[in-house]
């Protein structure tokens, strides 16, 4: 009699059980469904906020795009390479540390009358070595330096003192200088994955407050950028606001940085004038050139705030 009780005490204890566990399930379930359902939520929250607040944006690319970091090594330039340079009329040139090359113009050259970028890129390509893989990034007019930024996948490279060109201008804006450092062939690292929506991107921004009420994002473009002193380089959607500042978004992991020009500039000279510093006392270069950047170098440091 009472191992019939106890029997039916556990039959009744473990459908108690499966009940509970079942009801837990369907609520998870409910709970993923409302994740998915919320994320959409969100996209569509974000342009009612910005249709709201003023926030204009871009036409943007919907598509569901992958994306893969990359991993590149230096190059080092040849002694072929390097004659190639030197046969060019009126132009010296020198190299240091095998990765960093120093070109002296014999006589300055000055730039297209009404320079535009396209016109600046098509004015140097014959004094380079494959001018084809740098694209126009800024005119710095408190240095007076012009910035290139190599390419890879036809996407820049952004401020990476290993892919760089810089050409140096005096105060009549003539070109005086000009130094290039180059990255190699790229390979894949990893799988590739899924890219963060262009909209979450630009929602990123307006979730820390970088864009406000009454702004314009009025770029948006994919390129690379590596944080660290790193081979490896992340892509990474580049978002400008109102022509004029702007900001990095880790298109994989979502992670947000900015840069300054100018700040960069500053801190890819300290490192350049080191460099040259190496060059024998001999090189007739070496003078000259650590003469002009370190004028440059102070009128970076001249124009920084108090």
């Amino acid at each position: 009699m009472q191992w019939g009780h106890i029997k039916t005490l556990f039959i009744l204890s473990f459908l108690v059980l499966n009940i509970y566990l079942l009801v837990q399930f369907i609520d998870k379930q409910r709970d993923s469904a409302d994740i998915g359902f919320l994320d959409g939520e969100e996209f569509g929250s974000y342009e009612e906020q910005f249709e709201s607040e003023n926030i204009k944006i871009p036409e943007l690319n919907q598509d569901v795009t992958e994306a893969n970091y990359i991993n590149v090594s230096e190059k080092t330039f040849t002694d072929e390479e390097m004659d190639e340079l030197n046969s060019i009329v009126g132009l010296e040139a020198t190299l240091v540390e095998d990765n960093f090359v120093l070109s002296q113009f014999q006589e300055p050259i000055a730039l297209p009358a009404n320079p535009t970028n396209s016109n600046i890129t098509n004015f140097v390509a014959p004094y380079l070595l494959y001018p084809e893989q740098f694209t126009y990034w800024v005119w710095d007019e408190e240095s007076n330096i012009i910035v290139f930024f190599q390419q890879k996948d036809e996407k820049p490279i952004y401020f990476n003192q290993n892919a760089l060109l810089m050409f140096y201008l005096n105060d009549n804006d003539e070109i005086t200088h000009y130094t290039q450092t180059m990255l190699g062939d790229a390979e894949q690292q990893g799988n590739k994955e899924e890219s963060i929506a262009q909209l979450q991107a630009i929602g990123s921004l307006y979730d820390r407050g970088s864009l406000t009420q009454d702004e314009e994002v009025t770029d948006i473009s994919l390129g690379f950028l590596s944080r660290i002193e790193s081979q490896v380089f992340a892509p990474t959607w580049k978002i400008t606001i109102n022509k004029e500042k702007n900001y990095f978004v880790n298109a994989i992991e979502g992670l947000v940085y900015s840069e300054d020009d100018s700040i960069f500039i500053q801190r890819t000279m300290e490192d350049y004038i080191e460099k040259i510093k190496f060059l024998p006392e001999e090189n007739d270069m070496k003078a000259p050139t650590l003469a002009v950047f370190n004028q440059k170098l102070d009128r970076e440091n001249r124009s920084e705030p108090e």
